[in-house]
């Protein structure tokens, strides 16, 4: 990574800027209303004793410009570990920058470090710069699968039916 881009472990005295972090980037998606996350959540699921993510934060000369969160998985076809990137945002006014890609860069190594056989994630398909950018860093688009999600009042039917 160039001297003046560093990626580092966010701790709890980053939990408000991983929110509002997290808040532009529901912003830039139109999706404001789906955050519902707060500083309890973070500190029972992130940075907790046996956290289920991680997040990392990401600094353009000493400024806070960018965010990752990945979550360990497991393939039952492979027998390997997979790191699932859950977020990974750089803030407007930094973008264009190539930061989004070295945030990639950095989770892929650690993916390697960690044994893992492969990286997943997944972006709206309405979200083009993100399809074009991720084609650029030679990814597969998975093929035959749809990505379901169950949330909300349909979840809770469903854990009663």
């Amino acid at each position: 990574m160039p001297p003046e881009f560093s990626v580092r472990p966010a701790t709890p005295d980053d939990t408000e800027l991983i929110l509002q972090m997290i808040r532009e980037m529901a912003a830039a998606e139109q999706r404001q209303s789906s955050v519902t996350i707060s500083h309890a959540a973070l500190d029972r699921y992130v940075f907790a004793d046996r956290p289920i993510a991680d997040v990392f934060l990401g600094f353009w000369e000493d400024e806070p410009v960018a965010y990752l969160m990945l979550q360990n998985r497991f393939s039952s076809y492979r027998g390997a570990p997979i790191l699932y990137v859950e977020d990974v945002f750089v803030r407007s006014r930094s973008r264009g920058q190539g930061l989004g890609k070295l945030m990639m860069q950095f989770a892929a190594g650690l993916a390697v470090k960690r044994g893992c056989g492969a990286m997943h994630w997944s972006v709206g398909d309405w979200n083009t710069p993100a399809l074009a950018f991720y084609d650029r860093l030679g990814t597969t688009r998975e093929k035959g699968r749809v990505h379901y999600e169950l949330e909300g009042p349909a979840l809770q039917a469903l854990s009663k039916s």
